[in-house]
């Protein structure tokens, strides 16, 4: 009988191994984002996109993009990048009676066009503030025009 209990002792460990896997990496992939910008929590739909279709992702500022990844992902490649100095707030609103049931209840919408792409972003109302200040402002030594 040892000889059964071994086998599912090393079933039991693999099974375990394979769940605790893509924990480590989600922790692991965003402490790697949070080491070369800011990072914060900001779901996504595209403006063309079907009403429900919010995406749950993280936002990064890096340099002058914003690049926004998928929280469950296992690319270390954003799925969306906009440059700071080619994109354009469109629309900022309050979430849809719709979106709350999807989205956090606090949040806020900001439409954003840029680089042939439209989107929308729901974020909290302080990293709302912090995100837009950012976006309007000028690049690090860019001339004031």
């Amino acid at each position: 009988m040892p000889h059964g209990l071994a086998v599912a002792e090393v079933v039991l460990a693999c099974i375990l191994l394979i769940a605790l896997v893509p924990v480590v990496w989600l922790v692991a992939r965003r402490r790697w984002l949070a080491h070369a910008g800011w990072v914060f929590d900001c779901s996504l739909r595209r403006s063309d996109a079907t009403p429900g279709s919010w995406m749950l992702g993280v936002a990064r500022l890096n340099g002058e993009a914003i690049e926004w990844y998928r929280v469950f992902s296992w690319s270390l490649r954003p799925k969306y990048v906009l440059r700071r100095g080619e994109t354009q707030v469109s629309a900022s609103r309050v979430l849809d009676p719709d979106e709350r049931a999807l989205l956090f209840d606090q949040e806020r919408v900001v439409g954003l066009e840029g680089d042939g792409l439209r989107v929308e972003l729901a974020m909290a109302p302080p990293r709302m503030t912090a995100f837009l200040s950012w976006l309007e402002s000028a690049p690090p030594g860019a001339s004031y025009r």
